[in-house]
This record gives C-alpha cells, structure tokens and sequence, in this order.
C-alpha cells in the first residue's frame, strides 16, 4: 500500500509530528471537494429555478386575474345587448299589432347553437374554466346574432309595409280643403236657391271670402275641371281605390283635367258662380259611387293622414 508522509509542524515549538496517510484518503478528499461543489451548483440551480418558476406563476396568476376581468367585461356586454334584443322584439311584437298584422313566433326567435364536439375539446372545456366560459360565450354572441339577423328581417319587412301603407295613405283625403265657416252640413235641407225641401245635400258648404284658396284634400288625378251650370267652375278629383272629392262654385280653377297634383296643392280658389247665394266651396266626399259625409275625411287641427 501506498502512503504519503506528512510532516506537521506546531507554531512557536521546536517539535514537528509526521503522519503517514494512505494516497486513496487524498484521492477521496478530492471526490468529496468535486461532490461538495456539484451540489452546491445544483442547490444555486434549485434556487433559480425557484425563483423563476415563481415569477413565472406570479405573472400567470396576474395574467388570469386581467383575463377574467377582461370575460367579465365582454360578459356584461354580451348580456346588455342579449336584453337590448329582447326589447327590439317587444317593439316588434307591438307594432305588429298596431298595425294588425300577424304577431310574430317568439319561439322561432330563441335560437340555440349545436352540432357535434369533439371528445378533445370536451375534454378541455371540463378541465379548463376559461376556455368553458369563453365557449359559454362564443355561442351566447351566435345565438344573440342570429336574433339580431332575425329581428333585421322582420324590421325591413315591416318598414315596407309601412312605406306601402304610406303611399295608400298620401291618396285618402284628411284635411279640410279651405278655411272658412261650417254653413251647410251634409244630409237633406231645404235648398237655399229653390226653396226644396228635404233635397239631399251630398257634400257641406264651407263660406267664406272670394278668392279664398281651395287646395287638394289629397294626392289625385284632375278627372274634370270643368263650367256647371249648377255647380258653376266644377273641379273633380280621382283619389284611386274608390275615392272622389268634388269641388263647385269655385271662382277660378287652377287645374286641368289628366293633371296630377298633391296635398296642399291649391285647385283653384272660393267663388259664387253656379246656383249660389253667396261665396263659398260646396264640398262633397265620394265612396264606390255613393256620396258620403266629409267630416269624418277632415281631421281636426291641421292634421293629415301621411
């Protein structure tokens, strides 16, 4: 066996002790510095990693806490809007019923997103909360655009129906076609020229001053503007859908048999020409070929069917 001799001299002494060690101690000395600095190394490592992994999750759990306010956020609107579309279909369902017309299915309204899914992402909805709840969502925003698409549909189609009914409306008379007093209502009289009693009276008689304008009750096609001998300067306009007004005694017409005019637009103006005793617009109202009372074709207060 092999030894290394050693000589260890004592401090302020004259004596010295020699030692005899085996070479194989030295040489595991030396493994034991090698394993002491290994794991001293791999403790520094332990404690970086520590660290790491700890800012790491520190930033993961911050990042979880802004993703969730974030789907919070998008959440709170995503519901906002959901009951923003519940109330387009109760206006919807009342203007439909304002306007007579069919209501419209709610059930057909509440959709629902389906289909197969995948046994993965099954998977990772049960294990993961964030991806459930953003998938929660993502089919709530299908579901509320397909009652949006709906609703859209169901608005343009109503606002054709009521541009239509419009159009219908501009053609049925609404105001009072001049100013001046009620002097004759509509219905039998004794006639103020003849003296007949009990003579039908087919229209009311509005006086007031010559020259006072007449205008166009509603929107018509001039089918005779014409010289009476009873009615004197005689205007009559076709309305469409069964609907005549006729005009008599007027001073002057202003328009011309094939003419088409609009609402307000002036006809010609009051007069005492024909069977009168006095100026002022004899106004009649015709249904289907039956003369009706005008009153309920003048609405009060200047307003208008439009």
């Amino acid at each position: 066996m092999n030894f290394v001799k050693a000589s260890i001299h004592f401090q302020k002494s004259s004596r010295a002790l020699t030692v005899k060690v085996p070479s194989f101690v030295l040489r595991g000395s030396l493994f034991l510095r090698i394993v002491v600095v290994i794991g001293f190394i791999l403790f520094l490592v332990q404690v970086l990693s520590t660290s790491v992994y700890d800012g790491i999750l520190k930033h993961a759990f911050s990042s979880r806490q802004k993703l969730n306010k974030e789907l919070s956020q998008i959440q709170s609107t995503v519901d906002y809007i959901s009951n923003t579309s519940g109330d387009f279909f109760k206006a919807e369902k009342m203007l439909h019923a304002k306007l007579g017309l069919p209501l419209p299915d709610e059930a057909s309204r509440k959709l629902s997103t389906g289909g197969h899914i995948e046994p993965n992402v099954q998977l990772l909805r049960k294990t993961s909360p964030v991806f459930e709840r953003t998938a929660k969502m993502h089919e709530d925003v299908w579901r509320i655009y397909g009652q949006i698409q709906n609703n859209e549909e169901s608005f343009n189609a109503l606002t054709k129906y009521i541009d239509q009914s419009r159009s219908v409306l501009r053609y049925i008379p609404s105001i009072s076609p001049t100013n001046g007093r009620y002097a004759s209502a509509f219905g039998p009289r004794i006639h103020p020229v003849t003296g007949e009693i009990g003579k039908m009276h087919q229209g009311i008689d509005i006086s007031n001053d010559r020259w006072t304008p007449i205008y166009a009750p509603a929107d018509g096609v001039v089918e005779i503007s014409q010289l009476s001998s009873s009615f004197g300067n005689f205007v009559v306009l076709n309305h469409g859908n069964g609907l005549k007004t006729r005009y008599g005694h007027m001073q002057m017409s202003a328009v011309t048999p094939g003419e088409f005019v609009h609402r307000y637009q002036i006809l010609g103006y009051m007069g005492n020409t024909g069977r009168s005793v006095g100026p002022h617009l004899h106004y009649e109202v015709w249904k289907n070929g039956v003369p009706v009372n005008p009153l309920p074709y003048i609405l009060p207060n200047d307003y208008e069917v439009d």
